[in-house]
């Protein structure tokens, strides 16, 4: 999923499994996700603020090759026009209506 690889390898997969999550209302659980990051390196300090958190998705968004992502994930749609709103401001869109606990 996109939260437990914010940093470099991020697959068409997790965007699809970001989608789910929001779309779906489930919280990501912010202690847990800082635990992963410390834990794989990712994160230096020992707290993450929910506006740190934020800055850090969108970094992200803004930073992905939308197109590669799409390319990944493709073969696993069936209907490949649900991809054709996959854009940096459809994510952006998404990651606004993250609930966080």
């Amino acid at each position: 999923m996109l939260f437990r690889k914010w940093q470099n390898n991020v697959k068409g997969r997790d965007w699809y499994d970001m989608e789910w999550y929001i779309k779906k209302g489930i919280p990501l659980n912010l202690s847990h996700f800082l635990q992963r990051s410390i834990g794989s390196g990712n994160w230096k300090k020992n707290t993450m603020t929910e506006a740190e958190f934020r800055d850090l998705l969108n970094n992200k968004i803004d930073s992905v090759n939308m197109d590669r992502v799409k390319e990944d994930i493709s073969r696993f749609i069936p209907d490949q026009d649900r991809l054709r709103i996959w854009s940096p401001q459809y994510f952006h869109d998404l990651a606004e209506k993250l609930k966080i606990q």
